[in-house]
This record gives structure tokens, sequence and C-alpha cells, in this order.
């Protein structure tokens, strides 16, 4: 698919009417867009991905250490085959590939950083750089607005990606990643960078990002090679905030063959844990809404957000 991009010059400009309709186009009926131009963005990702990789080449059992207590409710950490989604056949996949070490986005106290390498510092200053450019994005499409949610109390949380390469560990899964909604209101994402035997390589075109356009029903890959570009897509709760005026994109990233490493960035935007909405969204059928709605009929972010967690999370416990 054609990514629609947009200047972040223009983004900040509310005289530039074309950018903004072409904004929310692309988030609307897209369900995906690109901003170019973001100031200090190409360099601060340049170095997260280093500390990322620095990262990555410890040995499995010292970054084991930063696992976190999963049946606490904990996520902060390092964590590797962690989730599960269905196939199209509708049987359950673990992501077997797929290295995670995620932080609340600013830097928390809940936070757990490796002490073996300094992965903390670039993961901040690039995730953080992401999260407050999204809210300008959110600002433009007006979704405080719309649906009542305090852009200024939003919670990020960043996720660093590194995908396996083929023939490493186990290869189960056809995938890097499992098709699925991200469960929270947006997300940030960086342009994959992709490593063979320690070189950078071009994304491969088998590989990489797919998503199904809203209205569509076949998955279509998304074609980011230009670093400079920051993705933005639509969460599950930024549909059910914003009763379907947004609709959550369905994505996949696809496994490239050869020996080939896959690293990211993803920073998701959730609002404050005590936030409640009504909604009359499609997605209100949903298990992790009707099972949790108050009598008064309002749905909490905190219970939406621990059973997606918990439907997703591949612990070998049965799931929905």
């Amino acid at each position: 698919m054609k990514l629609t991009l947009i200047a972040y010059n223009d983004l900040l400009d509310p005289n530039q009417k074309a950018a903004h309709q072409a904004l929310e186009k692309a988030l609307l009926t897209e369900g995906i867009v690109g901003l170019t131009g973001v100031p200090e963005y190409l360099e601060k990702s340049s170095a997260y991905i280093e500390s990322a990789r620095a990262f990555c080449a410890l040995p499995e059992a010292v970054k084991e250490a930063y696992v976190p207590a999963r049946d606490s409710g904990r996520t902060e950490g390092y964590e590797l085959g962690a989730e599960k989604f269905k196939n199209a056949a509708g049987e359950w996949q673990v992501d077997d590939k797929k290295a995670s070490f995620y932080a609340f986005v600013p830097n928390d106290p809940r936070n757990t950083w490796p002490t073996e390498v300094d992965l903390k510092t670039a993961y901040m200053d690039l995730a953080e750089l992401i999260f407050n450019t999204g809210k300008l994005v959110l600002n433009a499409m007006g979704l405080n607005e719309l649906v009542g949610l305090d852009i200024n109390k939003f919670v990020g949380y960043g996720r660093m990606l590194h995908y396996h390469k083929e023939g490493s560990l186990t290869d189960v899964n056809p995938d890097w990643c499992g098709a699925h909604l991200d469960h929270g209101l947006f997300t940030g994402l960086l342009p994959a960078y992709y490593y063979k035997d320690g070189e950078s390589v071009d994304e491969p075109e088998e590989a990489g990002l797919h998503i199904v356009p809203t209205g569509k029903s076949a998955f279509e890959k998304v074609h980011a090679t230009d670093k400079s570009i920051l993705l933005f897509q639509v969460g599950e709760f930024g549909q059910l905030a914003s009763n379907d005026r947004m609709k959550a994109t369905r994505h996949i990233v696809k496994k490239a063959m050869g020996g080939i490493d896959r690293f990211t960035l993803a920073v998701f935007f959730n609002p404050a844990a005590e936030t409640r909405i009504r909604t009359t969204s499609v997605l209100a059928t949903d298990t992790r809404v009707t099972a949790n709605l108050a009598p008064d009929g309002y749905l909490a972010f905190s219970d939406w957000e621990r059973d997606s967690f918990a439907r997703y999370w591949a612990n070998d416990k049965e799931s929905e």
C-alpha cells in the first residue's frame, strides 16, 4: 500500500488545512500514517537501534534476569516468546522469535533497566520523542474533544522489539508476529532496521509490517523503508472510545528468510488507568468489554488492559 506522508511542520500549522485533512483521511480510511521531518528523530532512532542491538547481543541468561513478574501484573522488562495470537485457521500460535523490552514513557520508577549496557538513555530519548509527537497527532485529530480524553494524562508504554532470525531458537510460527490489533488507544512505530551477520541490509520484499486497511479484508505491505518516517496507527481502545470513528489497525509482521534480524520500537498511547468510557462500538461485544462493564454501563481502561494482556499471554493456559 502507498503510505500517506504528512510533514511535521504542517502538522503544527493550523492553517495547513490540506495536511490536516490528509492526516485524518489516512487514519480513518487507511489505518496508518507517516510523519516526515520530525526534529532529531533520525538521530535518536539510530542511537536507539545501536543500544537495542547491544542489549540483544547479551547472553540469554543475562537478559532473563530482567523478565517481569507477569503473574503479579507486571510487564516492564525483557521477554521472549511471551505472546500468542490466532492464525488464519483459528489456532493459537506463539510469537516464538519475538523478543521485547517494555518500559513506561517517560521513565518511571517501575521500569527495570539493564546494568550491563545502557539501554535506558537512547530508548527513552526516542520513546519520549515519539510519545510527544503522537500527542500532537491526536490533538490534530480532535480525539480529546471528541470523547473527553485528557491527552495530558495519557500514559506512554514503550516496547523494544527484536525479531530473531529464521533458523535461531524455534521456527514453529511462520510469522514474526501474528495478526492482531493493539489494545491501546494509539501506537507510534519506528520503521524497522534489518541486519544480517551484523551488517545492515534492506528490508526483504517478503518481510515487514503488513496491515489490513480500513474497510478492506486482505493484508497489504506498508512500504516504509525511509528511516526518517515516523508511523502511527490506531488501537482497539481508540476505536472503542471514538465509537468507531477510528478503526483499530489489524497488522502482522511477516518473517524474513536467510538469517536476518529485525529491530524496531513501538510506543503505545494509553489513557490513565482509571479512565472510564461508554461505547457503542462494534467492539463492545468483545468479552473484555462485556465482562467488565460497571452497572452504569461504563468500561474502565484498567480492566480492559488487564484482560487484553491475559488473553494474549503465552503462558500455556487456555485462551478464549
